[in-house]
């Protein structure tokens, strides 16, 4: 025995765990949180997040995943937006219109263990009908007068065409009178030719996108 190196005599409290070659250590992941959802559009919106600890190992790889059941992973449909630790942002694209879907921020380390923030929703916009407004009823002559109005939202999707339509019956439409002024969102003038006199006309403002054709209210 080693006088200077005596055995030390097992603590009979504190016995000496062997490692148990079954169940070894399990690696850990990153810890990683998620950025907020911005700039939502039709098909596409940010998000990011930071990774604080890589755990144990370099993080080699980070982004966000996303799906549309909830729950997703790296196996779904992912970003790859750098390494190492920090926050970064992240560009979804190649959505749908009107959908839900579920995101995480992720976080892979050399060890080849992925870590997860919280998962957070958001929807892209849908396409609507277009809004707009009819202006007043100016220049009335024995054969003209002038109209317009204004678009204040294109429904998410481009206005074609815009205008006024009108009848000698209420609730015109495009199928009847119309002018073509323009397109997009704004205001516009529209002349309306070729009246009859003394005759009452009903009119209205439209504009149209790939969804349909929107009124404003009806004047005469």
């Amino acid at each position: 025995e080693d006088p200077e190196n005596p055995e030390q005599p097992e603590d009979p409290e504190n016995p000496e765990q062997p490692e148990d070659p079954e169940n070894p250590e399990q690696p850990v992941g990153p810890v990683v949180i998620t950025a907020e959802v911005t700039e939502i559009t039709l098909n596409s919106a940010k998000c990011g997040g930071g990774v604080s600890d890589g755990g144990g190992a370099a993080v080699v790889e980070r982004g966000v995943c996303w799906n549309t059941s909830g729950n997703p992973t790296v196996l779904d449909f992912t970003t790859k937006d750098g390494s190492g630790l920090g926050s970064y942002i992240s560009n979804i694209t190649g959505l749908e219109h009107g959908t839900t879907y579920y995101v995480r921020a992720y976080a892979a380390n050399a060890n080849g263990v992925a870590g997860y923030g919280e998962e957070v929703s958001f929807t892209t916009l849908e396409k609507l009908l277009p809004t707009v407004t009819t202006a007043e009823v100016t220049n009335i002559t024995l054969n003209s007068a002038t109209c317009g109005g204004e678009v204040t939202f294109d429904g998410n999707a481009t206005v074609t065409a815009r205008g006024i339509c009108w009848s000698t019956k209420q609730t015109p439409t495009i199928e009847d009178n119309k002018t073509i002024d323009g397109t997009g969102v704004g205001i516009f003038t529209s002349q309306i030719p070729n009246l009859v006199p003394n005759t009452q006309y009903y009119v209205r403002a439209y504009a149209t996108n790939e969804v349909g054709a929107a009124y404003g209210e009806e004047v005469s």
